[in-house]
């Protein structure tokens, strides 16, 4: 996968205690556009990547509640 700045992994599951989830947005990427929400570290806030919130293609829509770390 490749997030807004580089190499990135998809993950079912990120730890919600460990992370903040900022407000949503709509982004317009190669295959789509999503509504996502940036995730940041619950500790130090920094930038750790986003979750998909909604995809706006139904062929993506298996996207949705999974995160893309970078």
């Amino acid at each position: 996968y490749r997030g807004f700045r580089g190499k990135a992994a998809l993950y079912s599951h990120v730890d919600s205690e460990a992370t903040n989830l900022g407000p949503t947005s709509v982004q317009l990427m190669q295959t789509g556009a999503y509504t996502v929400r940036a995730l940041t570290c619950g500790t130090c806030h920094a930038y750790l990547g986003f979750t998909f919130v909604r995809a706006h293609e139904k062929t993506e829509e298996w996207k949705a509640n999974h995160s893309v770390l970078e």
